[in-house]
């Protein structure tokens, strides 16, 4: 009865593994390069920067890195650590070459401006005097759209990366197919990261200069910079003499795998660079030289300075240039761009005001260290935030009990609350499971449970030594709590001296509000305050700015609700701004349900056929095509369940008339996993196992008793117009769901769900749509089922035939043999 989700969960790994692309230099020494007019000054630091950062990858399963900084115009660290074949545990040197990814976009925008400088093209061309084939379906987007839209990521379409990683389709034909795509917004209208819009760009860049997009890496920036081990393709990096395997690490199996090169000629411009931290430190001098090195300028200082303008705003204080992010770090402008790829993870980032700049280069798809790296390079080299210094090694060990109590993250009026169960401390977060918290030395603990990185610190205020803080340290970036002094001790529930605020001016906000797409999100009482929550976020503090607007302390100044009324005063809607745009929500009446779990259940088993009706089938198979509407693809394909939790499915992409790739997932009731003819393919594990270990039972709803933990009938709600029963299903592991049950039909409307990939961390929200039911051979089907995330959009699903109790090999429920 549920089986056919595993196709749209399928399609999403795609999507979450990918992610959100000369003669060699003669081998150096392992030793560190610090230049020797640097060393007095920055060896220390230096150390403290490698100490922590190897630390880090080792935490995060990284096999090797390679890291350069660049300080006033030197290198003053360079240095590869760990490995750059796991397997044989060969070494990685400062040449080592590494795949770098969407690292690659900020060289395609500095063709483009040099481009500019030649009079070649002006950025606010139209890509069509260049590519006669280039189209977009929104009219009124392909009439004006500009190589400067591309470059900045608001051309109005979501992700379009699956044509690009089958490797299938030639550069035009993926332009071509990105065009057909429908779009997510209008043209400039919000910030959406496009790969393919990317490739564009560098595509007209290269028809500009009649040449090539790879040949203009090398004439105009590899052979300048002296790049001369840089290059363009994944044939051209495994012919070089030192480069790097690529893996994949899962924290939960402890598994280090590794992963065949991707290969993205057709996307090139993308994502496709090959580097060393060596070579790349040519790079980042050039960029804090604002064009010119050594003497001599690449790129005019018009042009430089529209890399790092701000061309479109992504959210509050973070923006995004030409090929390049840009944010602030206590006070400071910083300049960076990751870049993800299988089996690799880089991150380039500079401090212009400082003359700072560094890159690392990884060996594991997906890695977080980046975003680590920048926080130890700038507090080591430029000084930390006030009030966030690092957590001395000295501290004296202390009585656990003098830990407990609450503790204030104020940014986010949040309270922390730490408290002692069974003898050991405990560290509850609003919004979160419950973190137990192993001593590491003194009063340093880990959070057992959190993802790797992940400690907190008690230690007196400097200012006040008498009293406590809790120093946070996070991939994200590290933090301090105060202690609230008054707090008594906590039970683990919400903090004591919250104040319930629901009584107060905010009492008549509490409800849902839907907006056009049937997104839900709700205004309600959490740990005392009137919040805003959205699915799957922490909550937000809400307060009265002034009449008719709120704001949250946990959000930047660019973000406020707007509350709108009816015309007898009664809260009928809001509207969420953020420097996005404007969402509008409409408020939900919502009564208590009439019926409580039991009894819905026993309708619903009812509605889908009866007890003896779903129990007399065995297997099926299920003949649907997938429109793919926001990739510009088609799919067609079969999906095969067999009682009682076996689940298999097998799907053909399908891409201006011709298969582009194929996709089978499979789960034979203890294993299960996906392969594709593009990738590498994954067994699942952690949540994503045991969800879909839910899911792939043959019988659905009939065994929900047996499936989940809880199942509890939360309020009632609308999906377009039909009024729904709201039922929580909470398992014992994975992940919770959440049912919209028709008032009227007693079968599903519409479920949310969260998709988890263990291996990179990722867990995206997704919306289900189930319409069209018909009864066939006794069971109720939903003939349409439309699937919603962030990383895809919105897939189609129609059923074209249903087959009962059909015999199905053994092996379709088996990983099956990549060729």
């Amino acid at each position: 009865m549920t089986h056919y989700k595993k196709l749209t969960r399928s399609l999403l790994v795609l999507l979450l593994a990918f992610l959100t692309v000369a003669s060699p230099l003669p081998a150096f020494s392992q030793q560190a390069t610090v230049a020797a007019t640097a060393t007095t000054d920055f060896s220390a630091s230096l150390a403290a920067i490698e100490k922590a950062i190897d630390v880090r990858r080792q935490e995060l399963g990284i096999p090797g890195l390679s890291l350069a900084i660049v300080k006033d115009d030197k290198v003053i660290y360079l240095k590869g650590l760990g490995y750059k074949d796991f397997e044989k545990k060969v070494s990685v040197t400062p040449d080592t070459i590494f795949a770098i990814g969407s690292s690659s976009k900020a060289f395609t925008a500095l063709t483009a401006v040099m481009s500019q400088d030649q009079g070649k093209l002006s950025l606010d061309d139209s890509p069509k005097k260049f590519l006669p084939y280039f189209h977009m379906r929104d009219p009124e987007t392909d009439a004006k759209i500009t190589i400067r839209d591309l470059l900045s990521h608001r051309s109005g379409l979501n992700r379009t990366d699956i044509a690009m990683v089958t490797n299938k389709l030639n550069r035009a034909e993926l332009i071509q197919v990105a065009g057909m795509a429908k779009p997510t917004a209008k043209l400039g209208e919000k910030f959406q990261y496009q790969n393919v819009m990317y490739t564009a760009a560098g595509e007209a860049v290269a028809r500009a200069q009649h040449s090539t997009w790879d040949r203009l890496m090398k004439d105009r920036i590899f052979k300048p910079l002296g790049m001369k081990t840089s290059n363009t393709t994944a044939a051209a990096m495994q012919k070089s003499r030192d480069f790097s395997f690529g893996y994949e690490y899962n924290p939960n199996t402890k598994v280090t795998r590794r992963m065949p090169q991707r290969q993205i000629p057709a996307a090139a411009p993308a994502g496709a660079i090959n580097s060393s931290a060596r070579e790349m430190s040519q790079w980042v001098r050039l960029m804090l030289g604002r064009g010119v090195i050594d003497g001599k300028r690449l790129v005019s200082e018009a042009g430089f300075n529209e890399l790092l303008k701000k061309q479109m705003n992504i959210t509050g204080n973070v923006g995004y240039g030409l090929g390049w992010f840009l944010r602030q770090w206590n006070g400071h402008q910083v300049v960076e761009h990751g870049g993800n790829i299988d089996g690799f993870n880089a991150q380039v980032a500079m401090m212009p005001d400082q003359n700072l700049g560094f890159v690392l280069l990884t060996n594991v798809t997906g890695s977080p260290l980046g975003a680590f790296a920048m926080n130890t390079v700038w507090a080591n080299l430029v000084g930390m935030p006030k009030g966030a210094e690092a957590p001395t090694a000295t501290t004296a060990a202390s009585d656990p009990n003098v830990e407990v109590g609450t503790y204030k993250l104020v940014e986010a009026g949040i309270d922390f609350t730490v408290n002692i169960k069974d003898g050991k401390l405990n560290l509850s977060v609003p919004g979160q499971p419950t973190y137990a918290l192993e001593n590491v030395g003194g009063r340093r603990y880990k959070l057992a449970g959190a993802p790797v990185g992940f400690f907190v610190t008690f230690r007196p205020i400097k200012e006040k030594p008498t009293d406590t803080e809790m120093f946070l340290e996070q991939p994200q970036g590290n933090v301090v709590l105060p202690k609230n002094v008054a707090a008594p001790a906590s039970t683990g529930t919400s903090p004591a001296n919250s104040t319930d605020d629901s009584a107060g001016p905010l009492r008549e906000m509490i409800g849902s509000y839907e907006n056009e797409t049937k997104q839900v999100v709700e205004i309600a009482v959490k740990e005392g305050k009137v919040s805003l929550l959205v699915p799957n976020q922490q909550p937000y503090p809400l307060e009265v700015e002034e009449p008719g607007k709120l704001r949250s302390p946990a959000l930047p100044e660019a973000y406020w609700v707007e509350v709108k009324r009816d015309s007898v005063g009664s809260v009928a809607g809001i509207v969420i701004n953020q420097p996005e745009g404007q969402f509008k929500f409409r408020r939900i009446a919502t009564v208590a349900a009439p019926l409580g779990a039991d009894e819905l259940i026993r309708k619903m088993i009812d509605a889908y056929g009866g007890e003896a009706n779903l129990k007399k089938h065995h297997s099926s198979v299920m003949t649907v095509s997938v429109d793919m509407e926001h990739q510009g693809l088609r799919a067609e394909g079969l999906i095969y369940g067999q009682s009682p939790d076996r689940a298999a499915s097998t799907l053909r992409l399908l891409a201006l008339n011709k298969e582009i790739g194929t996709i089978n997932s499979f789960f034979d009731g203890q294993a299960g996993g996906e392969v594709t003819s593009f990738t590498a393919g994954e067994m699942l594990s952690g949540k994503r196992l045991e969800d879909v270990r839910r899911e792939s039972n043959f019988y659905g709803v009939l065994a929900w008793k047996q499936l989940y933990k809880t199942i509890t009938v939360k309020s009632m709600s609308k999906v377009g117009e039909e009024d729904a029963y709201v039922l929580e299903l909470v398992p014992a592991k994975g992940n919770k769901l959440t049912a919209y049950v028709s008032a009227k039909s007693f079968l599903i409307l519409r479920i949310d769900r969260l998709i988890s990939n263990e291996n990179t961390g990722v867990e995206l929200p997704q919306t289900e749509y189930y319409s069209d039911y018909r009864l066939v051979d006794g069971w109720m089907i939903p003939f349409k089922v439309l699937s919603n995330n962030i990383a895809n959009g919105d897939f189609v699903t129609v059923v074209k035939d249903v087959k009962f109790d059909v015999e199905i090999p053994e092996a379709m429920f088996k990983k099956p043999v990549q060729k």
